[in-house]
């Protein structure tokens, strides 16, 4: 029997990288449709999500410019 080469250290970089530096992320569980399902993969998934809540105003934003 062969025997495998030894396996790399864990930590050179792997695992998934930050979307934005200095910042921790949180998952957000959100119940909908199998059709809006496919319509916000097709709109870009959580990076999609991501753009349109960064581009939102809030509420009190609205009212101080209105």
């Amino acid at each position: 029997m062969s025997k495998s080469p030894p396996r790399p250290p864990s930590d050179r970089g792997q695992g998934r990288k930050p979307i934005k530096e200095g910042e921790e992320t949180v998952v957000v569980g959100v119940r909908m449709l199998k059709s809006q399902r496919q319509k916000l993969t097709d709109l870009g998934g959580a990076k999609w999500v991501r753009k349109m809540i960064d581009k939102a105003k809030t509420r009190s934003e609205a009212k101080s410019k209105g």
